[in-house]
């Protein structure tokens, strides 16, 4: 059982053909997170905050339609969450979000899970990042959560930086990398590392690699587009290289990666308490393995517009 706690949102995407005329998809990282994972057929239950209005009403409707579990999600009266995307000519989005006072940052305590309920679960994972870990009040709630149960469950963290919001670039490393401190799998991307500490493009980014690990068994996935992912775990880099294909778009690509490694690893037996020691059992070439079929899964979310993950079945004709 993975839980995925984060936003779900709506996204306004502008078409190719008909510059200023968008179509409304459901969308939010973390929904895309649980939305692949229920293709995939991994048991999960995703946590949000669901607007009652139109929006909300469709964001409900296509994830049940698509088999998300979503038993505990809060239902709010705060409106949705709107991000307005544009698409180049190579399959990248850009995004423009409006936020303000909107149903996914709005968590209390009171309305995560309790401990006893995660174990009653059986829960052995928490997915979240994106907006989620960025947009307060809710984010510093749901951190507060999560490393409470740092030691009951494996802790994976997608970094997924959205610079359109304004961000303050410092508050936003500090923010990553205290995340990062009690996380046991980090996701970013080349783009993500290199905003935060202000780098040029193609910098080695090894050493603040490491210092997220800081000698522990953690494990950091540097995704790189069509150059593949680059593993990074104990002080050694795994480049696993990226299926040929043609874009064409990139939307939910990300999270329909984390989504494929974490229901390998949860197949497996590598999540759940005492997450460093499990993780610390894989070995290199399986993990290798894992990361080459999740980037699998989102090569052929890179092949259909919108976010579409694969089925577990489609992932492996293609393996």
């Amino acid at each position: 059982m993975i839980l995925v706690i984060g936003e779900a949102l709506i996204d306004l995407i502008e078409s190719k053909e008909a510059k200023g005329q968008f179509q409304a998809v459901v969308g939010g990282a973390n929904a895309n997170v649980a939305l692949a994972l229920a293709r995939r057929g991994t048991d999960h239950q995703f946590l949000a905050r669901i607007s009652s209005d139109r929006f909300g009403i469709l964001i409900k409707d296509r994830l049940l339609s698509n088999n998300v579990n979503m038993d505990y999600i809060i239902n709010t009266d705060e409106p949705t969450t709107l991000a307005v995307i544009s698409v180049n000519a190579q399959g990248s989005p850009t995004y423009n979000f409006y936020t303000n006072g909107t149903a996914d940052w709005g968590w209390t305590k009171e309305e995560l899970l309790t401990k006893e309920t995660v174990k009653n679960l059986n829960a052995k994972a928490i997915s979240f990042g994106c907006l989620t870990m960025a947009m307060e009040p809710g984010n510093l709630v749901i951190e507060a959560w999560a490393k409470e149960l740092q030691n009951n469950l494996t802790i994976s963290h997608d970094i997924n930086i959205r610079a359109a919001l304004g961000f303050d670039r410092n508050k936003e490393r500090e923010r990553v990398e205290r995340v990062n401190s009690f996380s046991h799998i980090i996701k970013a991307s080349d783009e993500d590392i290199e905003w935060l500490y202000d780098l040029k493009p193609e910098s080695d980014l090894t050493e603040i690699i490491n210092s997220w690990i800081n000698n522990t068994d953690k494990i950091v996935l540097l995704t790189r587009g069509s150059q593949g992912t680059r593993i990074y775990r104990n002080n050694e880099t795994i480049d696993v290289p990226a299926r040929k294909i043609q874009v064409v778009d990139t939307v939910g690509a990300g999270d329909t990666f984390v989504a494929n490694l974490l229901g390998q690893l949860e197949d497996n037996n590598y999540l759940g308490e005492n997450a460093l020691i499990k993780l610390s059992s894989l070995n290199n070439q399986d993990l290798a393995e894992y990361v080459r079929i999740a980037g699998v899964a989102a090569s052929i979310a890179c092949e259909r517009a919108g976010c579409e993950p694969p089925t577990l079945e489609e992932v492996k004709t293609l393996s």
